[in-house]
């Protein structure tokens, strides 16, 4: 069994704005996983949800980034072999999640 991970990112955007950054954002979200040998191996959106895979270490990471008015939820289960890597992974995904989210400035 693997090691369940929720992150959860809080955001002023509204749905349809923070939809607009994640999907545009996905060309550097692939981009930054290249640079740490990862790559995205699915990506389907349904709906405000989008189901994606992460290749890494030989191993495949399965999640889903579901979409709400003011808060966007990431959950993955990391399979045994990566669980180690749970809490760098939180502080990652919520790192870059903010810069993705925030607001320009005025």
């Amino acid at each position: 069994m693997g090691k369940p991970v929720s992150i959860t990112i809080s955001h002023d955007l509204g749905r349809v704005g923070a939809l607009d950054r994640l999907r545009s954002g996905l060309d550097r979200i692939r981009d930054k996983l290249g640079m740490v040998r990862m790559q995205l191996v699915e990506e389907r959106w349904d709906g405000d949800n989008l189901h994606f895979g992460v290749g890494a270490l030989g191993q495949t990471v399965h999640g889903r980034i579901e979409v709400e008015d003011s808060l966007v939820r990431v959950e993955v289960t990391l399979p045994w072999m990566l669980a180690v890597f749970a809490e760098k992974l939180k502080i990652g995904v919520q790192k870059q999640g903010q810069i993705l989210l925030e607001k320009p400035k005025a």
